[in-house]
């Protein structure tokens, strides 16, 4: 910092330095032509004098500005918003495979993605956790939603080097949700979100899986076709707006299509009051939203 305080004095010293002054001229015999000399040599020194200030005066200006940006913080000079987000995907990422290992049994692939995450998530919270993003700089939870989340992933960690994948897998699950609080209440809605109404949506409609709703009855009926509705339009909504690598990526189109098959038969289901034809819709498209979860989630 002194070096630049110094470096900016001289300057500024160069820049108010005295004009340079003309000695008086000697005698001549010819005192026209001494005026037009002296004249022209003026106009010259003048000329000069003026780019040698104006150099001065735009590298002190270059100066100045360098000593300004030095001298605030990284959150003044850049909003770290998008920056914030894009760790927190690429954190999420082996969290979603982590997840996936442990409901199928794959404890030590399981570990392994956790152990990712764990790294992924200490990077963000090292850069972000005591200068949150302009976006999060206002949220009184923010520190208390990065610690909980680093509670959580540590506790799991030795659940499953204990052996207790359930433990751990408990201890887990409630990250997805926080992460979309922490997003939502400061106000940003990304895919990840999108996907996690589509879940919930699915979810809603998923207890006719276990027990079938009675058909005849025009209320309970009812009920389900709204939450039909809702499952189409958070299915739009997911697949709406994608990351570019995501949309163009065959297997999110093919989950996609498939997804939107089995919401239309579940529309016919109701339509023609066939329960078993909800009950293998629904199936269908349990899977469906799961995978779309963990990869592209």
């Amino acid at each position: 910092m002194a070096l630049h305080i110094q470096g900016l004095e001289n300057l500024w010293s160069r820049r108010n330095a005295v004009p340079w002054s003309r000695p008086a001229p000697r005698p001549s015999r010819s005192v026209p032509s001494q005026i037009s000399r002296l004249a022209r040599k003026d106009f010259a020194i003048a000329r000069k004098l003026r780019n040698r200030r104006r150099g001065v005066g735009h590298r002190f200006a270059l100066a100045l500005a360098l000593f300004v940006a030095l001298a605030l913080p990284i959150g003044a000079r850049a909003d770290e918003t998008a920056a914030f987000l894009e760790a927190s995907a690429t954190a999420y990422a082996p969290y979603r495979s982590a997840m996936a290992y442990l409901r199928t049994g794959n404890d030590g692939l399981a570990a392994l993605a956790l152990d990712a995450m764990a790294a992924r998530w200490a990077a963000l919270c090292d850069r972000f956790q005591t200068q949150p993003p302009k976006a999060f700089a206002k949220d009184p939870a923010w520190q208390a939603s990065l610690d909980g989340i680093t509670g959580r992933i540590a506790a799991a960690r030795v659940k499953l080097e204990a052996g207790d994948a359930k433990g751990a897998e408990t201890l887990l699950v409630p990250i997805r949700a926080d992460l979309g609080a922490l997003r939502r209440r400061n106000g940003i809605v990304t895919h990840s979100d999108r996907i996690d109404d589509f879940s919930a949506a699915m979810t809603a409609i998923w207890v006719h899986r276990r027990a079938p709703p009675d058909m005849a009855d025009a209320q309970t009926l009812a009920a389900l076709a709204e939450q039909a509705r809702v499952l189409r339009q958070a299915l739009e909504d997911a697949a709406a707006g994608p990351p570019a690598s995501t949309a163009a990526d065959p297997q999110f189109q093919r989950l996609i299509a498939g997804s939107f098959d089995s919401v239309a038969t579940i529309d016919r289901a109701i339509e023609t009051l066939d329960r078993t034809l909800l009950i293998s819709a629904l199936r269908e498209l349990r899977s469906s939203e799961q995978l779309l979860w963990i990869h592209f989630g």
